[in-house]
């Protein structure tokens, strides 16, 4: 019976011990390393590594960066595919991730935090001499690209839906899926309105063409999609305090304005999530 008693003891403890570590204070945990694991995605100027120096650059990057000395921790950024991404957070691979709108499928698995820190503008593109699609209502009967497990994969649903396309083909990567609407494999894509302007900027060659940016009432919405972070679901609500004072500090302060238009994104709908054509 004394054995018995002892290995109920040890199970108990271990238990114990087993829920203490999942409910662990993240911010804690990052503090005592001394750097946080960010899980990103390469989409310029949102977000991409510089190959010659190794250097994290972007919108998301310079928020990052700005919350990482606050905390005063380095900042590990992770390229990962958006299919990749809420795995990493919930394996523990990553602390948080950066540049994700919210939706509901989201939000039952990962934590976000409050502050979106600059908005989304989504585009219809196709290639740049196509002149047979010219608003949304000519996608009846077309086939469009989207990032698989992107938001934009949820929104070409509900325009399958609304505008009745024949198909939508899901790419892991933006650059396959932009390659494949360059070369009519498919007819159109939903892509980062952020980085057809800024592409457009930095080449006013660029063999893409806007259609039109997308209003959010075609997603059921008022504004424009939120950009975040997220989290894990269990131990990370002091993290997720600690990033929205930042932001709100940032924000308040004109940061997003001064980093977007640093990029050359200067329309208001970025820093407001109000689109007017």
């Amino acid at each position: 019976m004394r054995i018995i008693a002892k290995l109920l003891f040890a199970a108990m403890t271990l238990a114990v011990t087993a829920i203490s570590v999942s409910a662990a204070d993240l911010l804690d945990e990052i503090k005592s390393r001394g750097y946080i694991r960010v899980g990103m995605f390469v989409a310029p100027p949102e977000s991409w590594v510089d190959t010659s120096t190794g250097e994290w650059k972007g919108i998301d990057a310079d928020f990052t960066n700005a919350v990482g000395k606050e905390l005063g921790v380095e900042v590990d950024p992770i390229p990962l595919t958006h299919a990749a991404l809420a795995p990493a957070l919930n394996s523990g691979r990553v602390d948080v991730i950066v540049g994700l709108y919210h939706t509901e499928e989201r939000a039952k698995v990962i934590a976000y935090n409050k502050t979106a820190f600059w908005y989304g503008v989504d585009a219809l593109v196709t290639q740049k001499d196509r002149n047979d699609i010219k608003t949304f209502e000519d996608l009846k009967g077309k086939t469009i690209g989207v990032v698989r497990g992107s938001a934009q994969e949820m929104e070409a649903t509900k325009l399958q839906e609304r505008f009745g396309l024949a198909d939508i083909k899901k790419y892991d990567t933006g650059d396959t899926m932009l390659m494949d609407i360059k070369a009519g494999r498919v007819d159109a894509g939903i892509w980062w309105g952020f980085t057809f302007d800024y592409a457009v900027k930095q080449n006013p060659n660029y063999d893409l063409q806007l259609v039109d940016y997308m209003p959010p009432e075609y997603l059921g919405a008022d504004t424009l999609p939120g950009v975040y972070f997220t989290f894990p679901k269990e131990g990370s609500a002091s993290l997720v305090e600690a990033f929205d004072a930042k932001l709100e500090q940032m924000v308040a302060a004109g940061e997003t304005k001064r980093v977007l238009e640093s990029y050359g994104l200067t329309s208001d709908a970025y820093q407001t999530g109000k689109y007017a054509k």
